[in-house]
C-alpha cells in the first residue's frame, strides 16, 4: 500500500474540508512511498518520530505541523522571519527524516470535524459528556444537570490522567452551581463565543485563551473557566484516528503514539 491511498481515503470522506485550501497536505517524504507501518500522533516531534522508527514505520501521519519554518528558495529554513542555523533542530529534524526515508501526513481539518469520533466528539466521549443541546464549528455545548464548579473539575481531573495531565486550573468559586458546559478544543476556544452559546462554564485550552484577558473576564462575568492543555484536548480524537484507520486497513500495522499533556506538573 502507498501512503497516498490513505490521504484519498481521507480526502473522499472530508466532504466538509475546501481541499485547495487545507492544511492537510504531505509535509515530507514521497506520498507514492510503500508504507511499511504507520504511526499516528498528535505531534511529529523527534521523541515521537523515534518511537515510531522503533516499531518500524516509515509513515508518521500528524494533527499538528512539523515545525513552524518554511526552507526557502535557497533551501534556508526561517521562522517567523528568523534565519535558523543548521545546527538549529528544525532543521536537523529535516535530515534525520530524510536518512530514515519518512513520510509525513497532517491529518488536521478533516479530522477535527469528522462526525462523532473525530477531534471534538471524541474529547466530549472521553469526558464522559454525553447530553449534548448545541454544536457548531469548533464548540459543543453540553447539559451538566447541576453541578458544584469544584466537583466538575474534579471529575475532569480524574479523567485527563490517563492524558498525562495531572493538574486541571480553573477560575470561578468552587461552590458555584453551573449547568451547561461549552467545550472546545485546538488553540481556538474563544471564550466569548462559547458563552453566547448558553453555556454557564467554559472548558478551554491553554493555547487557545490568552488569560490576562480570559481570565479577567471570568471574574468580572462570573462565569468559570476550566483550562487545560492544548495536546491534551486532542490526544483523545487523535487514538480515534488510528483506531479508525485500522479499521479502513486491516493489513497494515497501524500504532497510535499516546504522548497526551505536553508539560509535567509538580506540585510542592
Amino acid at each position: 500500500m502507498k501512503a497516498i491511498e490513505i490521504y484519498n481515503h481521507l480526502k473522499e470522506k472530508g466532504t466538509w474540508v475546501n481541499w485547495n485550501r487545507t492544511c492537510d497536505e504531505f509535509l515530507f517524504g514521497d506520498p507514492e512511498a510503500e508504507v511499511k507501518s504507520v504511526a499516528i500522533g498528535w505531534m511529529a516531534t523527534i521523541p515521537n518520530l523515534k518511537k515510531a522508527l522503533e516499531l518500524d514505520c516509515n509513515l508518521f501521519i500528524t494533527h499538528e505541523p512539523l515545525y513552524v519554518a518554511q526552507p526557502n528558495e535557497f533551501g534556508v529554513y526561517t521562522s517567523h522571519g528568523h534565519m535558523l542555523e543548521l545546527d538549529d533542530p528544525w532543521v536537523q529534524k529535516g535530515k534525520w527524516m530524510e536518512e530514515n526515508n519518512f513520510v509525513v501526513f497532517r491529518c488536521h481539518d478533516v479530522w477535527d470535524d469528522f462526525p462523532e469520533i473525530g477531534i471534538h466528539g471524541a474529547w466530549a466521549t472521553w469526558l464522559g459528556l454525553n447530553n449534548m443541546i448545541y454544536s457548531e464549528k469548533f464548540y459543543e455545548v453540553h447539559d451538566l444537570g447541576e453541578i458544584k464548579l469544584e466537583k466538575l473539575v474534579s471529575n475532569i481531573a480524574k479523567r485527563l490522567k490517563n492524558l498525562n495531565q495531572n493538574v486541571v486550573h480553573y477560575i470561578g468559586n468552587p461552590d458555584q452551581i453551573v449547568h451547561k458546559i461549552a467545550i472546545g478544543t485546538g488553540a481556538i476556544t474563544n471564550y466569548r463565543q462559547m458563552h453566547r452559546m448558553g453555556a454557564d462554564v467554559l472548558l478551554v485550552t491553554d493555547d487557545g485563551t490568552r488569560l490576562w484577558e480570559s481570565g479577567q473576564w471570568s471574574e468580572d462575568s462570573g462565569i468559570p473557566l476550566i483550562i487545560v492543555n492544548h495536546a491534551t484536548a486532542e490526544e483523545p480524537g487523535v487514538r480515534m484516528l488510528a483506531a479508525y484507520l485500522k479499521e479502513q486497513f486491516p493489513d497494515i500495522s497501524i500504532y497510535p503514539i499516546k504522548r497526551g499533556c505536553l508539560y509535567n506538573s509538580m506540585v510542592i
